[in-house]
């Protein structure tokens, strides 16, 4: 036997350094965070908008619906005299 040391390497380690991580925050492009913002309030007036439009198209079904007369169900007298 050697007095000589072996040495053992960590096989789990990673082969590559790590990224590194910063502190820093990235700094975002502000022509593109106005875009992004005027997006999302044109999607939630269009949003406002349809919820209204159904809303109303609901109500004027129903009004619709309470004031005309139901009609009557078909019977089977009709069918047996076109036969």
């Amino acid at each position: 036997m050697s007095t000589e040391q072996v040495e053992e390497t960590d096989v789990t380690q990673q082969a590559t350094t790590p990224t590194a991580t910063t502190t820093t925050q990235r700094v975002k492009n502000p022509r593109h965070v106005a875009a992004g913002r005027m997006v999302a309030e044109r999607t939630r007036l269009a949003r406002e908008q349809q919820k209204k439009a159904a809303e109303a198209y609901l109500a004027e079904n129903k009004a619709k619906a309470a004031t005309a007369a139901p009609e009557p169900a078909p019977t089977s007298e009709g069918w047996e005299k076109k036969k």
